[in-house]
């Protein structure tokens, strides 16, 4: 059985004023990635899965399914898969990174040799590399070079309902919409592309150039999806998931301000309509962690920890480094490491206030920390460079 990807640029059936349909590669065939792959297919893009597993890869291309993640759902034919990194990436207009954070860097390192600066690579996972703190573009421009246009795809979005092509709003941030004429231009080229071709499977795309805003409500939300599963399980009823959506909000305000992002971005898709889709609906894992956790079950009699239960620990690298607390991750991670039972840790994220010192650094230092935006208010411009120090004394 052979699951490699000879020739992406292969003529095909969708081709418009003469020229071939765009072609995508999507990197990863779990539910998310499929369903990306599921929608640009219905677009009318010629798609091609990167898959771990050569069964994956042979189910998705032959059978058109996802058993293992998206049972019971037809995919759209003609949508391509195969395990050859080389035959998948090459001659793409752009790549969709759509792996856990965990696996990110590696599979970015798999794919660089055969990216051009020219093609554009998003990341679609939600989370906060371990150890370095590092958000997912920043990772992409670490491993893919300083040149190299990158951005993410976030938002609301249940993978089965977007590979059935029912409607959704998602956010694309791309820093480079803003560079100067040439880069910006592309850019804004590809966007129009991306946007059409998604537009067509049912989903619309909103543009910012704030990639810190869109990564930290992804990230965050988790958290907070966590904290009110276990709310919910422990019979708080919905006022405290109330006020514990409210101080995760806070949280994602001040550590996006922190990184140099907005704050009005996180009232886009990828903000706060993530955040309700996460934290309101069961369908969530989560959310199902949360409950889990809520019901008494320690981390270690689960199978697999969320994107959540690893940012939460991932995040407190920023936290320290910015000098932060924030609520709702010491609340999900302190659970998780049995420190705190759980109940004694949601009364005090609903009570306790924050120390009004990290409160005032909050206010007063914007940081960055790579590729974040610069910084103007002098203490912030002296604390960027300790951070900066700081990365490169690890």
């Amino acid at each position: 059985m052979s699951s490699q990807i000879s020739d992406t640029s292969t003529p095909h059936p969708h081709v418009a004023n003469g020229r071939p349909a765009p072609a995508f590669a999507v990197l990863g065939a779990g539910s998310w990635g499929t369903a990306l792959a599921a929608a640009l297919r219905r677009g009318g893009c010629r798609v091609t899965v990167w898959a771990r597993r050569a069964d994956m890869a042979h189910a998705i291309e032959t059978a058109g399914h996802n058993p293992r993640h998206l049972p019971g759902i037809s995919l759209p034919p003609g949508m391509r898969a195969g395990t050859d990194m080389a035959s998948v990436v090459e001659h793409v207009d752009g790549v969709i990174l759509a792996v856990p954070s965990t696996a990110s860097r590696a599979v970015a390192r798999c794919a660089s040799p055969w990216l051009t600066a020219d093609t554009p690579v998003l990341a679609a996972c939600k989370g906060i590399e371990h150890v370095s703190g590092a958000l997912m573009t920043q990772v992409l421009q670490e491993e893919l070079g300083d040149e190299a246009l990158t951005g993410v795809i976030a938002g609301p979005s249940f993978a089965d309902e977007v590979a059935r092509g029912l409607p959704t709003r998602l956010t694309l941030a791309m820093r480079a919409l803003s560079a100067p004429r040439p880069v910006a231009l592309r850019t804004h080229a590809f966007a129009d592309v991306l946007c059409q071709a998604l537009h067509g499977a049912g989903v619309a795309l909103e543009r910012t150039d704030d990639v810190i805003g869109v990564q930290i409500g992804g990230a965050l939300k988790n958290m907070i999806a966590i904290a009110c599963g276990m709310a919910t399980a422990q019979g708080m009823g919905e006022n405290a998931r109330a006020a514990i959506v409210t101080r995760g909000l806070d949280d994602m305000r001040r550590l996006t301000l922190a990184l140099g992002g907005r704050s009005d971005t996180l009232f886009c898709s990828s903000g706060v309509g993530d955040l309700f889709l996460t934290a309101a609906s069961a369908h969530s894992r989560n959310t199902r962690l949360g409950l889990r956790l809520g019901r008494g079950e320690s981390a270690d009699e689960l199978s697999e920890l969320t994107e959540g239960a690893l940012s939460s620990q991932s995040v407190q690298v920023l936290e320290r480094r910015l000098g932060l607390q924030l609520r709702v991750p010491r609340a999900v991670r302190d659970v998780l490491a049995r420190r705190v039972h759980v109940g004694r840790a949601l009364q005090r994220l609903l009570h306790d206030e924050l120390d009004p010192a990290a409160s005032h650094a909050t206010r007063h230092a914007t940081l960055t920390v790579s590729g974040g935006r610069l910084a103007h208010d002098p203490t912030a411009r002296r604390l960027n460079a300790q951070c900066r120090l700081q990365r490169v004394a690890q």
